[in-house]
């Protein structure tokens, strides 16, 4: 019995399959019947017939599943690695006994449609650019621990680094002259900074809590700018109160602290 037919297999890329054209020749002690009549396919000018019998069935879906163990390794941009590897592992597992029929010989021939050339060149693209963006962000990375922990850990590191002529890949860098304005600059923002943890610790509760309990911590925290001798940063921060989105609706919400901000 020999049954032929084309369908997607699955590649590497989700979405972007090969075509494969499979026809396989097929011993089944089970009697076979053609469907009816208008049931058969046209392929690339080929008549496909279709067979109703179960263990022809599961042998097509044997030999799609052996044929998507190679495919789905491949991106349809190596189509002929591809077709190279799945013709050895036919070669390997046919003929096959397995199910209730006896697959004899098979043949399975890929191909790319012009337009999954075109999505996987865009995936193979994006990915590139995405490799490159994530080299970059590590070399940074680096770049600025090697500057904060080697270069301007204090002042008489960072004159000798300037004077020194630093190589261009990692920067541009002021005058000798600025060492301590730079060094003072670079630990005023380390990370491990006091200011800079809890300002951490802020924006993180501030992303996490209701419009009207972020007012209330903003009207708490100039409470007590002001009242340790702040009044500029206090200010600074009922101007930010008043300037959010539904300043009049908190406005005419009743204090619960008894007092204004």
């Amino acid at each position: 019995m020999e049954h032929g037919w084309k369908e997607p297999v699955d590649s590497s890329d989700t979405d972007v399959p090969f075509i494969a054209r499979l026809h396989m020749s097929v011993r089944t002690a089970e009697p076979w019947t053609p469907d009816p009549v208008g049931s058969n396919d046209t392929v690339d000018g080929a008549t496909i017939q279709h067979h109703d019998s179960s263990a022809l069935r599961a042998a097509a879906m044997w030999l799609r599943e052996e044929v998507e163990k190679v495919t789905s390794r491949w991106t349809v941009l190596h189509r002929q690695s591809a077709q190279h590897e799945l013709n050895d592992h036919l070669t390997r597992i046919v003929p096959d006994s397995g199910g209730e029929a006896l697959v004899t010989a098979v043949t399975a021939v890929l191909s790319v449609p012009q337009d999954s050339l075109h999505a996987a060149n865009r995936l193979l693209e994006l990915r590139r650019e995405e490799h490159l963006n994530e080299l970059a962000r590590r070399q940074v990375a680096a770049n600025m621990r090697f500057l904060r922990e080697e270069c301007f850990d204090n002042p008489a590191s960072a004159r000798l680094f300037l004077m020194l002529n630093p190589s261009p890949r990692l920067g541009v860098f002021p005058s000798a002259d600025q060492a301590d304005e730079l060094v003072a600059e670079v630990n005023r923002w380390h990370p491990e900074n006091l200011w800079v943890q809890v300002a951490k610790t802020l924006h993180s509760a501030l992303g996490s809590v209701t419009p009207s309990q972020a007012d209330e911590m903003l009207r708490v925290l100039a409470a007590l700018l002001r009242g340790t001798g702040h009044p500029n940063e206090a200010s600074e921060l009922t101007r930010l109160r008043e300037d959010r989105p539904g300043t009049d609706d908190r406005q005419s919400a009743p204090n619960l602290h008894g007092r204004e901000g």
